[in-house]
């Protein structure tokens, strides 16, 4: 647990390079407090894969069960939280590289986007401070809490949870008349306020042509 008298002044005061060095050595501490088999941590280091050259800020490596874990390290020095475009880049070069696991570690927290998409796709987001490190993300996989402010998730939680239907004998298809497209708009008008605010990102959807959901089914 974080000590609540803990500060920032050191860690926010040092160069990027400075920086990535010290998340090095507090990730060098959990491994040996951890005992992990065959640790091996560099920095700095570029990493062929099929889509080109990766910098990697930090790459570390360990045995379980007499399998190689590999895990990629970001280090973010940032005035504002962590976006969660900046955890997707991290999960790509992942997949991209064969990665294991992916640790983003910042100075300035996480917006609850990213943690939310952290959770998701197992990333370790840690937050750096003086003295100690504060999980944010445990890394939960696509089991983990769902983020009520997630603008997606928002929408998926406020959907109508029941539809009505009508069937004619004379059609073999049903009509759906419920929900109305009158309660769907605003749905949506909500969920891109949040994404614009969460993201900072401006989509706009033709209410005109949205199709009226009294349709067939």
């Amino acid at each position: 647990m974080r000590p609540e008298d803990d500060t920032q002044d050191y860690v926010c005061s040092i160069s990027p390079e400075e920086f990535e060095n010290f998340c090095m050595k507090t990730l060098i501490e959990y491994a040996k407090q951890a005992n992990l088999p065959d640790f091996v941590i560099k920095h700095d280091v570029k990493i062929d894969s099929p889509d080109g050259i990766y910098q990697i800020d930090i790459y570390a490596s360990c045995s379980v069960l007499g399998t190689t874990i590999k895990i990629l390290c970001e280090c973010k020095q940032y005035k504002e939280k962590v976006k969660r475009e900046k955890v997707q880049i991290l999960e790509e070069k992942l997949r991209s590289l064969g990665m294991n696991k992916g640790i983003l570690l910042s100075t300035s927290g996480f917006q609850k986007g990213a943690i939310q998409y952290a959770k998701n796709h197992g990333i370790a987001l840690i937050q750096v401070f003086d003295h100690s490190c504060e999980p944010v993300a445990h890394s939960g996989g696509p089991n983990a809490s769902i983020d009520d402010d997630d603008p997606f998730m928002w929408l998926e939680k406020n959907w109508p949870k029941y539809r009505a239907v009508c069937w004619d004998d004379n059609k073999r298809n049903g009509v759906v008349l419920y929900p109305t497209k009158e309660m769907i708009i605003p749905l949506y008008e909500e969920q891109l306020r949040r994404v614009n605010e969460q993201y900072g990102l401006r989509i706009s959807i033709d209410f005109d042509s949205l199709e009226d959901t009294r349709e067939d089914i």
